[in-house]
């Protein structure tokens, strides 16, 4: 990296921790509002609007995942939030890329340069890289799933929503757990906390995780694919400072080393009249090749993937009272991401088709903000600043055709936004809810395509002022909640979300028909920010014995500029279209007796993407992808005491999710049909020891995560299938 960029980097990681640091002189704090009556058992409380409030007196939808249930995931990759989440689908067709879908939002652009609409969070900090996300999910206190535009208190690109995950807290008595798991493929995971007092004013807590097993996808040719070997720690220091202030520091590093990830299989598929990829069983690609079997877990790789990624972040959270019930918040934020990838990308012993990604990135955050109640209002108001410098390439190899392509560079985004949102009660009854944001974004991107060593293409400040973006972007919200009686919410409101515009990083840019690039081939890089204003009713139902909460929600979104990911031939791009979506969901949770809670939900959507333009030139309407029709899943618990102070736990959780498309073109070959899929896990505790045996994909159900068409060009489709099933075993010591 640059000097200079190094410098730059350095002074705004100190400026905004000098931000942080100066706003502790004189703290004092105040409890976070919420409910007056405490949480029943089982209840969550989160911080969806900046405060603390039980779940069901948040007027919007939201699902919360609390530390059991997290700890029940144990160390499945963050797919499987799925069972848990109405609404939510992921795509992680390896670590190196996350890419959340809430209601049909999405945005499934692999390069690495480019930021998701469905936002990510952890401990209120935005995480800007989606090679960031996975592996975050350890030593967690909730995961909080907000669907829906959340632009106005969390920023531009919350579109269509956001997942936050909640770390555990330093505690004022001493606790510490080690848990050690063993599963097939040889698979060794471990995670271990201590925490505890350092004096009688600072706490500390320290965290670790680790996951390492075998390729489960039988390699023909060479080592066997899909393996993981991952650490991760976290330290945490938290003091009351002053009367009654607090600050929370907190340190946090994650390692991949050499993964073998990102296996895909090999499927046949050749081109339709609309040039899309149509299945072709038993057939070979365009190279001759045939797999000889139909086994997803069986391929022939002669370049073995690879994925190394170093990433470590660095925050400070200060709280503090400024009296008559008004709090000042700072929250200060570093991220530093290095990551490098390869694949196979044809999935077949010839060497067609490899694929490379070289990133760096670092990023820097500040968000300070006031907040205060009083008898009928609530209001927060606040300032955040964000940058990210990104340098990433792409660099493609076709050995048959004999070229090499490198694409990619600099990347920065300078971030600023004011936002303010308020709720005042009108009556005892029914309550105003208020709030807007004002974003402004400057982007700039310095790309180079070169082809077997030579530039071809260059696009930068110097040579267009395209290079250089500017957004202007608004968020708002108006809302009703209305409670006649208690235990009863019902709340109706019109939201707009935004998500900042950006830039293409084509491997192949676009040519005429001679392959000459296009004379406004400059036009076709910048895409424009898109807007998805949300109207939506709900009603949020708990009994008065606070033993079954039963919610639901009718939207209708109005998406403008939907920035839609095509793949069209070897390159992506990103296009902005019209798209709407109309849905609803349901659902419930059951606390009917003591150790027993049970879960349901469904989902109904109906997405389109207009104005598609299809490879061969047809214009029509598409369905958004990864948005099926109909998903609908649960899951049950329950605890109950045996022997002499002994404890059995036992927990289930299933979705099934309706046919989709993984692609904007909806290609038959991208779609994947309904399936089912569910997980089961028995524990034993006796004292401090917990035993725990679990399978997940109980039914080894085949299905498909990630799908790329290449039927164009290399006769075949690249996909990628969920992990077969597991079994395994945990054993945890609590002190």
């Amino acid at each position: 990296m640059a000097k200079g960029n190094s410098k730059s980097r350095l002074m705004a990681a100190t400026c905004l921790l000098c931000i942080s640091v100066a706003g502790s002189a004189s703290a004092q704090t105040t409890p976070a509002s919420g409910s007056n009556a405490p949480p029943a058992p089982g209840e969550i409380v989160v911080t969806a609007q900046k405060r603390v409030q039980k779940i069901q007196d948040v007027p919007l939808a939201i699902t919360a995942v609390g530390e059991q249930a997290v700890k029940d995931l144990g160390h499945q990759d963050v797919t499987a939030l799925v069972t848990r989440v109405p609404g939510l689908q992921v795509q992680q067709f390896s670590p190196t890329i996350v890419a959340f879908n809430i209601r049909g939002v999405s945005q499934n652009d692999f390069a690495d340069s480019q930021e998701a609409p469905i936002a990510f969070y952890n401990d209120e900090a935005y995480v800007s890289a989606m090679s960031a996300i996975s592996g975050q999910n350890f030593d967690l206190e909730r995961i909080e799933v907000l669907r829906g535009p959340q632009g106005t208190l969390f920023g531009r690109n919350a579109t269509g929503g956001l997942v936050q995950y909640i770390t555990a807290k330093p505690t004022r008595t001493f606790q510490a757990y080690a848990s050690l798991t063993v599963g097939d493929y040889g698979e060794i995971g471990s995670e271990a906390a201590i925490s505890g007092p350092l004096s009688d004013r600072v706490r500390g807590r320290l965290s670790f995780s680790s996951d390492d097993y075998k390729g489960y996808i039988i390699n023909r040719i060479g080592p066997d694919v899909g393996s993981r070997h991952f650490r991760a720690g976290r330290a945490q220091l938290e003091a009351d400072v002053g009367a009654e202030g607090l600050l929370r520091i907190k340190v946090q590093g994650m390692r991949n080393h050499h993964e073998t990830s990102a296996p895909y299989t090999w499927l046949a598929a050749q081109p339709d009249a609309d040039g899309l990829g149509v299945p072709m069983p038993g057939s070979p690609d365009n190279f001759g090749y045939k797999e000889p079997d139909n086994d997803p877990y069986t391929a022939s790789f002669n370049n073995v993937p690879n994925f190394d990624r170093t990433y470590w972040t660095a925050s400070a959270r200060y709280e503090q009272g400024l009296g008559g019930g008004i709090q000042l918040t700072s929250i200060t934020d570093y991220q530093h991401l290095r990551k490098d990838y390869g694949e196979d990308s044809d999935g077949t012993p010839q060497d067609n088709f490899n694929y490379y990604q070289h990133q760096r990135l670092w990023q820097a955050s500040e968000e300070l903000r006031l907040s205060g109640k009083s008898e009928r209002f609530n209001w927060v108001a606040g300032l955040y600043g964000l940058i990210i410098n990104s340098n990433a390439h792409a660099i493609v190899e076709v050995p048959a055709f004999g070229l090499t392509v490198t694409a990619g560079g600099p990347q920065s985004t300078h971030s600023f936004a004011i936002f303010g949102q308020g709720d005042y009660a009108l009556a005892d009854t029914l309550t105003f809810t208020l709030g807007a944001r004002y974003s402004y974004d400057r982007k700039k991107d310095d790309y180079t395509h070169t082809q077997n060593g030579a530039a071809d293409l260059v696009f930068n400040p110097s040579i267009s002022g395209l290079a250089v973006q500017h957004y202007k972007n608004w968020s708002g919200k108006a809302g009703l909640e209305y409670r006649p009686v208690k235990g009863v919410l019902l709340y109706a409101t019109a939201n707009r979300g935004t998500k900042s515009g950006g830039f293409d990083i084509p491997n192949f840019p676009v040519t005429d028909s001679t392959g000459a690039y296009i004379p406004n081939i400059f036009e076709t890089i910048p895409y424009k920010q898109e807007v998805l204003t949300n109207y939506e009713g709900g009603f949020k139902l708990t009994t008065a014995n606070r033993k079954i909460d039963f919610n639901g929600s009718v939207f209708h979104y109005d998406y403008k500029n939907y920035q839609a990911f095509i793949f069209q031939g070897l390159t992506a791009v990103i296009r902005n279209l019209p798209a709407r979506v109309t849905g609803f969901e349901v659902e419930t949770n059951l606390r009917p007796v003591r150790g027993l809670t049970l879960n349901a939900f469904a989902t109904y959507l109906d997405g389109i993407v207009k104005n598609v333009t299809l490879p061969a030139g047809r214009v029509t309407d598409r369905k958004l992808p990864q948005a099926p029709r109909w998903s609908v899943g649960g899951n049950a618990a329950y605890s109950f005491a045996i022997g002499d102070g002994g404890t059995v736990s036992a927990s289930t959780d299933w979705r099934y999710d309706g046919g989709s498309y993984f692609s904007t073109f909806n290609a038959a070959i991208d779609y994947e049909p309904g399936h089912v899929i569910g997980n089961a896990r028995l524990s034993y505790t006796v004292s401090q020891w917990t035993v725990s045996m679990f399978v997940n994909n109980v039914t080894d159900k085949r299905f498909r995560v990630y799908d790329l068409d290449n039927s164009a060009t290399l006769g075949s489709s690249q996909a990628t299938y969920t992990h077969p099933r597991w079994f395994g075993g945990t054993f945890t010591y609590r002190y």
